[in-house]
This record gives C-alpha cells, structure tokens and sequence, in this order.
C-alpha cells in the first residue's frame, strides 16, 4: 500500500471522465458522442475496481504519492463504484429523443465532480465536487429541461452552507455542524423541501437529476465530515436529523398515496426511501449505519431503474400518463414490466434482493437505539409498498388502451442496462456478504466515534 510507483487509478479514473465530457461536448454527432461517453464510463470504471479490489483486501486505497486528496476506503469505494456504473447505464439506456452531446457531457461532468466529492480527504476538492455537480443544471446548454427556480437556490444554498461549515470546523466546531445540518438539509430536500426535490423530478431533466440525487453527497457529508471531524455535537445533535428525515420518510410516504403523476410519485418514493439513510446513519448504532450504507446502494440502483423506465415510456407513449386510469402496458411491454416490479419492490424490500438486507440491518439497528423509529419504519415501507404496487398496476395491468398499441418491449441496450441493475438486486439478496463486508467495516469505524465500539455479527 506504501509502494510510490503504484499506477494512480483515481485519478486516472477522473482524468478519463473529463475527456469524456470534453470530446462529447464538442461531437456534432449524437451516436458517435454517445459511443466516447459509454467507451469513457467504461474506461473510468475500470480502475475504480481494481482500487476496489485494493480496499477489500487492506482497508483502503491511497495511490498518488504526489498528492494526499485522493483515497479510496470502506466507506467510499462502493458509492463511487456504484456511481460511475450508474451513470454507464444511464447513457446507454436514455431515450434517443431525449440525448444529446452536451446532454452525454452533462451527465459525465455530474459523475466526474462526484466521484472528486466521494474520493478526496481536502475540504476545497470537497467543495468543488459537490458545487460542480450542479453545474450542468445551473449553466444553460447541457440539458434542455431546466430545473426550477426553487431547486437552484436551495441547491446553491446547500453549497453555500456546505463552504461555511468547512471554513469554521476548527474554530467553531458546534457553528460549523449547524451549517452542515443546512447542507445535509437542502441537498438532500427534507421536510419541508421536499418541494425543490419533487419539482425538478417533475420539471427538470429526469435522468440526469436522478444520477444526481442517488450520488447522496448529503448522506456522505454526514459520514465523511461530520461524524469523523466533529463527533461530539454529531453524538448530541445527529438524533435531530434522523427524526427529520422519519418525518420527511412519513410525510412524503402518504403524499405518494394519492400522487397520480408518475414522475411526481417517483419522487415522493424517492425521498421517502432515502431518508431512510439518515436514519439509519444517524442511529448511532452499528448494525442500523451499515444496514444504511447498504441501502444507499438499494435506493441508488432501484430509482435509477424506475426513472429509466418511466424516461422510456414517456418516450413511447408520451408525458401525458395519468395513474388514475390503468394503461395495461404490461401487455405490450412485459419485460418492462417485470423491471419495474422488481427494481420497486426491492426497494422496500423485497425478500431475495438486497433491499431485504438493507431493511433488516435498517430495522435492528433503529430499535435498539431508538425504538420509535424502529417502529415506524416498517410503517413508512408498507405505504410505499402500496404506492408502488398501484404504480406498477397502472401503468402495466387493466385492458390496453390506445397507448399500447405498436409499443415497443424493452430494447436490446435497455435490456443490458436493467438485467445487470436486477441482477445486482438479486444476487446481492441471495448472497448478501459480498455487499455486507465494506458497509460493516465502514459502519464500525463510524460508531467507534460516536459510541462504543460493537461488534457486527453477518449471518
């Protein structure tokens, strides 16, 4: 781990994706841009596993001997991963109607400036990932949908918040936790702004914004600054947050209920899912932190489906879908269909995928330490399990109608794009320790600074 000749892969990783950026943003040609963005994502993936492989084995990953700000460890490796291949099937699967050169370029330039947020111990790299992640939704030209004004400014504001806090970690430990709360607060769209979430799903370019809200920068805030560099207000005040994200979990579970909008009940399922994070994170206990940790994965890899699906019948059917009548999509599309159903009910845990893990981990860890919480979680995933069984009828069961007709089933790359995503689900669910062991270890460096040391037994 000491060798100085080591090959940098971080940063060779990161070198790649803003080449990427940069050649597709000059291609005038959608399918040659197209084919730099997935051969870019590939590419960056690559050394991210190899580093992977480094942290499985030893703990962590720190090559450059030139510069200290990049590593790679329990915590970070597998959201950053997760990230680049997320973002790979998101190109590859998106809509032809919808992708453009700058629209490739944008949705590489989010995955650059993240993985500089997940991968870097400097606060002023930190900085800049998480406000260069919002560059392309605040600067005109990548996407053609734009995000509401109410997005942007709690956006900005969460990066303003998020500079503040670093600034004064040293000299105003308790001040600077305050500002990372906002941070946490704005980024992530809790109760009661959620709006600035629910909006852009709505509103703003879908597929891009999705890769952006499951890079969960709020959630990796909480576990990369603020419980290492200020444990003891995180021991006091870090309770605070996870009872606002079980409100915000509650609140926008029922919102879901009535919502007849599909991207709007994407949302809402969305945050519900993952404020669920938070409350595992802020559990202060070991099991309830890693089952948190995993289910950053479960939410990640699920929503991204949906919304990928959900783009793809916009595309064939159009935007005017309206879940108070059933489509009867299933018929024409039955592979969508089985995609929908399982990426959505893994994510509210459905036994044999990964998600049943997650919720698991979520629901002993919250009850031994706060068992109001470890009631109503199980509460909050019933309504969404509700929410998306009448999505999926909706959208796939009943008579077909007009919109079904001449519809096109799953394409061959859409296909690849969301086997691999259920595969991921399911093969995790049925042999879980392959995606347990860097959220365990993980999850006990994070309670050693805020409570005593536990030990994580995995069955």
């Amino acid at each position: 781990m000491n060798d100085p000749l080591r090959f940098p892969w971080l940063s060779a990783s990161l070198l790649v994706l803003v080449i990427a950026a940069l050649l597709t943003w000059r291609s005038t040609n959608i399918q040659r841009a197209r084919r730099v963005a997935v051969a870019g994502l590939l590419v960056a993936l690559l050394p991210l596993l190899l580093a992977y492989t480094d942290v499985l084995r030893v703990g962590e990953y720190h090559p450059e001997p030139w510069s200290s700000g990049f590593r790679l460890d329990a915590l970070s490796a597998p959201p950053l991963s997760l990230l680049v291949a997320l973002a790979l099937g998101v190109c590859i699967a998106a809509p032809r109607r919808m992708v453009s050169p700058r629209w490739l370029s944008g949705i590489l330039l989010i995955t650059a400036t993240t993985q500089m947020a997940y991968a870097t111990e400097s606060p002023v790299i930190l900085a800049l990932g998480w406000g260069g992640s919002l560059v392309p939704f605040l600067v005109p030209g990548f996407f053609v949908e734009t995000l509401p004004r109410f997005t942007k400014a709690t956006l900005l504001a969460s990066t303003v918040c998020l500079v503040a806090g670093l600034v004064l970690t040293n000299a105003a430990p308790t001040l600077a936790f305050g500002f990372f709360l906002a941070a946490i607060f704005l980024r992530k769209g809790l109760w009661p702004v959620h709006g600035s979430i629910v909006a852009a799903y709505e509103n703003g370019p879908l597929l891009p914004f999705a890769l952006l809200v499951n890079g969960h920068l709020g959630g990796f805030l909480v576990t990369h600054q603020v419980i290492p560099a200020l444990p003891e207000p995180a021991r006091q005040l870090l309770p605070v947050l996870g009872l606002i994200a079980l409100i915000t979990s509650a609140y926008t579970a029922l919102l879901a209920l009535v919502e007849r909008k599909p991207r709007r009940l994407l949302a809402f399922l969305a945050i519900s899912q993952a404020s669920f994070i938070l409350t595992g994170l802020t559990s202060h206990s070991t099991e309830g932190i890693a089952g948190a940790l995993i289910h950053w994965q479960v939410v990640a890899v699920s929503t991204t489906v949906l919304a990928i699906i959900i783009a793809g019948l916009e595309a064939r059917v159009g935007e005017g879908l309206d879940l108070r009548r059933f489509y009867g999509l299933g018929a024409a599309a039955p592979r969508l269909a089985v995609f929908f159903v399982v990426s959505g009910l893994a994510l509210v845990g459905l036994p044999l995928t990964l998600g049943f893990c997650a919720e698991d981990l979520l629901l002993h860890g919250t009850l031994e330490t706060h068992e109001l919480i470890g009631i109503f979680l199980p509460i909050v995933t019933a309504l969404n399990a509700v929410s998306l069984l009448r999505f999926f009828a909706a959208l796939f069961l009943g008579r077909h109608g007009i919109e079904a007709q001449g519809m096109v089933d799953a394409l061959p790359r859409e296909r690849v794009v969301l086997t691999t995503a259920l595969l991921f689900l399911v093969v995790g669910g049925i042999f879980p320790g392959i995606f347990v062991r860097l959220p365990a270890r993980a999850a006990e460096q994070l309670t050693q600074f805020i409570t005593p040391a536990r030990a994580l037994e995995l069955r």
